[in-house]
């Protein structure tokens, strides 16, 4: 098993009972108030995060803090169902379609920017806050939680995936080149 399905399997058992009827809502309510990645390295429910994701390899600090402040924000989806990626969705109408012509995306391109400078930044207190922004403009609109996941665990290790670019290509509907040349050498 590759580790990103290790580290996927991880934060999902981690992120589910969270949100349970038995889980610590006093630990949710509080990663919710978290302000900054620092607030969120102060609870102990972080912790437990970081402790079993490390206890299968490696991934940041600050992005499992990040992970926290945002998965306290979102429901685990009843049915597990395939959903469109995270970016897609926010790149989509507010009635699920691509936009076409002068129709607004969920998240304007505006905001986008801002979240995918912010993920680039050091700062991962603007990321993270402009993570919550974004979910809060989704609402209880589903998307790939796994692939999300893995998104915000490496978001800006360039060895393991291009996840700003990848975004690019999800928010805007562009097929990836790298798809484009995997379907020319599957043809030859």
């Amino acid at each position: 098993m590759q580790y990103d399905q290790i580290a996927d399997a991880v934060v999902e058992d981690w992120w589910k009972p969270l949100h349970s009827d038995h889980g610590d809502r006093g630990a949710k309510a509080r990663l919710k108030r978290c302000k900054s990645v620092l607030d969120a390295l102060l609870e102990p429910e972080t912790h437990k995060l970081i402790a079993k994701v490390h206890g299968k390899g490696y991934a940041s600090e600050t992005n499992l803090a990040v992970l926290a402040l945002t998965l306290a924000r979102v429901k685990p989806a009843e049915q597990p169902t395939r959903f469109p990626k995270f970016a897609t969705v926010l790149g989509h109408t507010r009635d699920n379609k691509i936009p076409k012509d002068n129709d607004p995306p969920r998240l304007s391109p505006m905001r986008f920017s801002a979240l995918l400078r912010a993920g680039a930044d050091k700062d991962k207190d603007r990321f993270a806050q402009a993570l919550r922004r974004a979910l809060a403009i989704l609402g209880d609109t589903p998307f790939d939680m796994r692939r999300f996941v893995l998104d915000i665990l490496f978001f800006n290790d360039q060895t393991q995936r291009n996840t700003q670019r990848n975004w690019t290509f999800e928010y805007y509907h562009t097929p990836h080149a790298s798809n484009t040349q995997s379907r020319e050498e599957t043809q030859l």
